[in-house]
């Protein structure tokens, strides 16, 4: 999962008081964040846009600039804006509400016991309207739905607004995976006129303005939407969610001057600073659901993070469908005491139940036997009654749970695959090689482009993915590899990794429409390692299942160097494929130094030759 900072200073203002680090991260593992530790970040502000960019005190200047892409490293183009001290955790894309240092102390409140049930927001009926194109719905450009909120009296510094970048990016992430499913946009209102708002298709040529991180004041600087999906480094990284599409999504005001061109960027005449008191929030996507969920955070961890803000509502308008947004109103959810007693191992009585709830942020009542909670509107990962109940548990604590003997035991006998994939870590660590677990999902961007394995259409397509990074079960051990690789530059040389796990193909004549094999991949990295070195390695590894080469064929694809590569035949199947690393493939994964990779067939050497 990616990682993220979250300002101590921020988080302990909104928190209300300041807690030793150690029981910090003791209390935020048994709320379930996973806390990597603490890192001070360096802060360099853009001479071009003003944007605030990070990097770690060990780091070097980072190379290009958030807001408008710029080299940072030429002479002049940013100056150094001091250090913070940050906590590193893990992304939890099930409770994006915790990606705001604000919305993280509002939970921590709960847990702890300062605050109980949610709080309330206030959320004024506006007079602003929006209306939709009919179009935006199909053919030539399918984002039809969008959500909109106003905020008042908002109150920002440089880091209250670099956390709200932050979050917006990580909410693509988590929620919009990666903005196909939800993009958020947000202006100072002071420089939109209104009340009307629209929301329209239009023509990829049909008008100019300055998107986000170029000059105002420079003629050349207003842009068509199709030039901004050549030029602007936002343009070129997402101009993928309008490919195909006829014409493209525009946000303008009342007088027709350009907001945004969703899901791409944001107009610079309309970018939020310190300065900004009053601000416009959208969000466009696909589906209401996420694009509400989204609306919801972004909205609330603002006026949780600003006291003295309010909200005021827009009326969008779909074709004479009328309804009004935000809407915070809570979901509705019963939960049997007896379930959750069941199901935990620890007996609750109802006002327990209830009590336990309110720390973690519910609005709980008893509705006879049962529970009555009133989820609140930030919370995106509640679809059962049992995901409140799993927040009972935290709320009273897993390491507070009775401990209990076993009633009983099995002894199990390893299954012959697991006794194959023993003897290949035996065998590889015999070789010199250090073993590493990576992911079992992926995407097709890893396999098919970062790592230049041939497509042939076997991947097991998650329907439903958390995240743009992990769309597919992985298809072959290679790809986790070269992340690995990729993540140890800072490491010494030579380096030699191996892996032995299980990858997913689709397959018809399968029961469940797709197979599961195991594999081991090694790889070898280092100045002078070259076909020689894997090749020798291959054999020998090949050798120790007992079967004896055949032929040694050449392979081509795009992962390795024309004329080195090759697979290694045996009994009239492909069992090892293995070669030396394109430099186009180390180029991707920023990888300096040669590398040499195969990858075996166990299901195929574990047999008896």
């Amino acid at each position: 999962m990616p990682v993220i900072g979250i300002p101590l200073d921020e988080f302990f203002a909104f928190y209300g008081q300041t807690l030793e680090v150690e029981e910090l991260v003791e209390q935020l593992h048994r709320f379930g964040c996973s806390v990597e530790g603490w890192a001070t970040l360096r802060r360099y502000r853009c001479a071009r846009c003003g944007a605030i960019s990070e990097s770690a005190e060990q780091d070097l200047l980072p190379a290009l600039c958030d807001g408008c892409g710029c080299d940072l490293r030429s002479d002049g183009a940013a100056s150094f804006e001091g250090e913070v001290r940050v906590l590193k955790m893990e992304l939890l894309a099930v409770r994006p509400d915790l990606f705001h240092p604000a919305g993280l102390a509002r939970a921590m409140r709960g847990f702890l016991g300062q605050d109980r049930g949610a709080p309330v927001y206030r959320i004024e009926q506006g007079k602003w309207e929006l209306t939709v194109d009919p179009a935006l719905a199909g053919p030539e450009v399918r984002r039809p739905r969008i959500a909109a909120a106003i905020v008042h009296d908002l109150c920002f510094d440089d880091a209250s607004l670099r956390s709200l970048m932050k979050l917006q990016e990580n909410l693509h992430w988590a929620l919009g995976r990666d903005r196909k499913l939800a993009s958020i946009g947000v202006y100072d209102l002071e420089r939109v006129a209104g009340p009307r708002l629209e929301y329209r298709a239009a023509e990829p040529d049909a008008v100019r303005f300055v998107p986000l991180g170029f000059d105002t004041e420079d003629p050349a600087a207003a842009l068509t939407p199709e030039e901004i999906l050549e030029r602007h480094p936002k343009g070129r990284a997402f101009a993928r969610l309008l490919a195909g599409a006829g014409r493209v999504p525009l946000l303008l005001d009342a007088e027709g001057t350009v907001l945004s061109m969703p899901p791409i960027i944001n107009s610079e005449a309309t970018r939020v600073t310190t300065d900004t008191r009053h601000a416009l929030i959208d969000v466009t996507g696909m589906e209401d659901r996420h694009v509400e969920r989204a609306l919801n955070i972004v909205l609330t961890s603002l006026l949780e993070g600003c006291p003295d803000a309010w909200g005021e509502s827009l009326e969008v308008n779909y074709a004479g469908d009328r309804r009004r947004t935000p809407d915070l109103t809570p979901q509705v959810v019963e939960v049997d005491p007896d379930a959750a007693s069941a199901l935990i191992g620890q007996r609750w009585s109802p006002q327990e139940v209830v009590e336990l709830l309110r720390r973690m942020r519910h609005d709980a009542s008893l509705a006879g036997s049962r529970v009555r909670v009133d989820v609140p509107a930030w919370r995106a990962d509640i679809l059962h009654p049992r995901d409140l109940i799993e927040d009972v548990a935290i709320a009273y604590g897993y390491d507070n749970l009775p401990r209990v003997e076993l009633s009983g035991a099995t002894f199990a006998q390893a299954h012959p695959r697991e006794i194959a994939c023993a003897r290949a870590r035996q065998v590889l660590l015999g070789l010199g090689a250090m073993e590493v677990m990576t992911l079992a999902l992926s995407c097709e961007e890893t396999t098919y482009q970062r790592t230049a394995l041939p497509d042939e259409d076997r991947q097991v397509k998650l329907e439903h993915p958390i995240s743009v990074e992990q769309t597919m079960l992985r298809i072959s051990l290679i790809p986790g590899l070269m992340e690995t690789l990729a993540v140890n530059l800072g490491h010494s040389y030579p380096q030699r990794l191996f892996e032995v796990g299980s990858v997913s193909l689709a397959d018809a004549a399968a029961e469940t429409g797709a197979r599961e094999e195991v594999r081991a991949a090694l790889a070898l990295a280092g100045d002078g390692t070259g076909y020689a070195d894997i090749r020798a390695m291959a054999d020998r590894f090949v050798a120790e299942w007992g079967w004896s080469i055949d032929e040694v064929r050449p392979v081509e694809d795009g992962l390795f160097l024309p004329g080195r590569g090759a697979g290694i035949w045996s009994s009239g199947h492909c069992v090892a494929r293995f070669g030396e690393v394109h430099p186009a493939v180390l180029e991707n994964y920023r990888v300096i130094h040669p590398v040499v990779i195969a990858e075996f067939d166990l299901e195929f050497l574990s047999r008896m030759p």
